[in-house]
């Protein structure tokens, strides 16, 4: 966030809570284990995606564009 996207630390802090409270709100299972006995996932991916690519988006920045392009950037985080 603070290199490709230029932001702020205090606007990477504001995005980060946001992103948090969207994927680790609730979780997708109460139980650990399926009825077969394999470990399902806490929370779900699609949550995570959707809200790494809004923080993206949100930043003047496509969410295929790659994230080295060869533009030299002010923050070389």
């Amino acid at each position: 966030m603070l290199g490709r996207l230029e932001m702020d630390v205090d606007e990477c802090i504001a995005a980060y809570s946001e992103l948090m409270k969207t994927v680790f709100g609730s979780r997708s299972s109460k139980l650990p284990l399926g009825w077969t006995g394999k470990t399902k996932a806490r929370f779900d991916s699609k949550k995570l995606k959707a809200a790494v690519e809004k923080v993206v988006t949100n930043h003047s920045a496509s969410s295929t564009e790659l994230f080295d392009n060869g533009t030299a950037r002010g923050c070389r985080v």
